[in-house]
């Protein structure tokens, strides 16, 4: 939601966390529930500096979420072991507004193939609730590869980063902008479906979108998407609405979507889903794959355009294995023979329709040129850099000796435990007040040494 504006200073930031503790924390998109126990595994895994703000209140160790340097990736709701993060969707206001009579759409990812056996009474179950049309995001990567590739024949482009992640464009929105220019200027494969249902099917009412993406709030909220879908709806949050009112969807007669038949936009959920798209058109270039943090973000952050030796597209997704276990997902990671199968099964599925008609198994691309306007589905990016907290080395210096660390030895010992990969990082968030000596188990040793030299122990 982005709901929280404070000073982003040490103390404003340490005292924020130190009064308000996790009370407050489900107003932001990723939050810090009671079970947290402060391991600081969260602060290891995250992408992103000074995303978690480690504090103590009232003899309790917490790590708190700073929801303006956060950018939705899941991957501490991955890492977690005590379930001790959640996030927000709009499950509840969607149900709550259908209710009440409003029009709305749904939007379904590709993703719910995989991730419910039963999604065809899915489908009739949330038909049943006078939902005005259901459309398939598969036929809006379809669009989306069209205008990746119309983009490109028309601006000569030799190397350009792929955006339907929203996780992703956070990421470069907030730490790397320079890198805007050579993000894709089109819109997702959820956008172009919505984009296309308003301009070209004139769909009218809201319009809701459902998959398991938590960061695509963020893409919503955007100003640059102009609020064309008001809802985010994860398939977890979902799944666990009907549980806890107590409804089986499965009892449903199935249904299909209202739009038209994709071609291989259904595999974008899965790693590489783009790339299989677009090799189908170009052969020859180098398109790169990667999955998953830390190696997305380091990738981004190592990204070498301007030497010229760059891939001619970069297929970038947050998560490790697709969209199919995204951090909303009702499958893990460990489900992944789950996943293939069912996404194999969408793949044959299409290649025989295809087959037996004897064209192409991607999309009608002379068709999108004569019925699309390449210039509605383009988008632009605002830059939203984040400015690391400064520290000076005599800040530094105190760090390391509030942790019991004099000696260089000492300044090495690397340990992780604190949730940082070096105790020199260690030492700069205690200096930022996002983090605290006793996390450090130095300290503790160095105040058994103490007592232990005073004669106290």
């Amino acid at each position: 939601m982005r709901i929280l504006q404070y000073n982003n200073t040490q103390k404003n930031i340490l005292n924020f966390a130190k009064e308000n503790g996790s009370e407050l924390m489900n107003d932001n998109n990723v939050f810090t529930n009671e079970k947290c126990v402060g391991c600081s595994l969260c602060i290891l895994k995250c992408p992103c500096d000074e995303a978690n703000v480690a504090y103590k209140k009232d003899d309790q160790y917490k790590v708190y979420v700073d929801d303006n340097k956060c950018i939705a990736c899941g991957e501490c709701l991955r890492v977690c072991k005590h379930e001790a993060r959640d996030y927000t969707d709009d499950t509840e206001r969607f149900f709550g507004d259908l209710k009440a009579g409003h029009k709305i759409s749904l939007i379904v990812a590709p993703a719910l193939r995989s991730n419910v056996a039963e999604w065809p009474q899915l489908l009739g179950y949330l038909k049943s609730l006078g939902l005005n049309a259901i459309y398939d995001t598969s036929f809006g990567a379809d669009i989306c590869t069209w205008a990746y590739l119309r983009y490109i024949e028309t601006h000569d482009i030799t190397s350009m980063i792929a955006q339907p992640c929203p996780a992703i464009v956070n990421y470069i929105e907030y730490y790397i902008p320079e890198h805007l220019s050579r993000l894709a200027p089109i819109h997702s494969p959820a956008m172009c479906i919505a984009i296309y249902m308003s301009k070209y099917k004139n769909i009218e009412g809201s319009y809701a979108f459902l998959s398991p993406c938590i960061a695509k709030s963020d893409e919503f909220n955007c100003p640059n998407t102009e609020g064309l879908v008001g809802y985010n709806i994860t398939f977890k949050k979902l799944m666990e609405y009907l549980d806890e009112n107590n409804i089986d969807f499965r009892t449903c007669e199935p249904a299909e979507y209202d739009n038209e038949t994709h071609g291989f936009g259904s595999i974008f959920s899965s790693p590489g889903g783009l790339k299989a798209n677009v090799e189908q058109y170009i052969q020859g270039e180098w398109i790169y794959q990667v999955e998953g943090q830390p190696d997305a973000a380091q990738f981004l952050q190592e990204y070498a355009s301007e030497r010229g030796d760059a891939p001619f597209l970069v297929d970038i997704l947050n998560c490790q294995h697709g969209c199919n276990a995204g951090p909303g997902a009702c499958r893990s990671e460990h489900e992944r023979y789950i996943v293939d199968k069912a996404m194999h099964k969408v793949k044959t599925d299409t290649l025989e329709s295809k087959v037996d008609h004897n064209i192409q198994p991607g999309p009608d691309f002379k068709q999108f040129d004569r019925d699309l306007d390449l210039a509605d589905f383009k988008r632009c990016y605002s830059p939203r850099k984040i400015t690391p907290m400064f520290v000076d080395r005599s800040e530094l210096e105190q760090a390391f000796l509030a942790m019991h660390k004099p000696t260089s030895d000492l300044r090495t010992h690397d340990c992780r435990r604190c949730g940082f990969n070096t105790c020199q990082e260690m030492a700069t968030a205690i200096a930022k007040g996002i983090n605290h000596e006793e996390n450090c188990i130095d300290y503790y040793r160095g105040i058994l040494k103490q007592q232990k030299e005073s004669g106290g122990v």
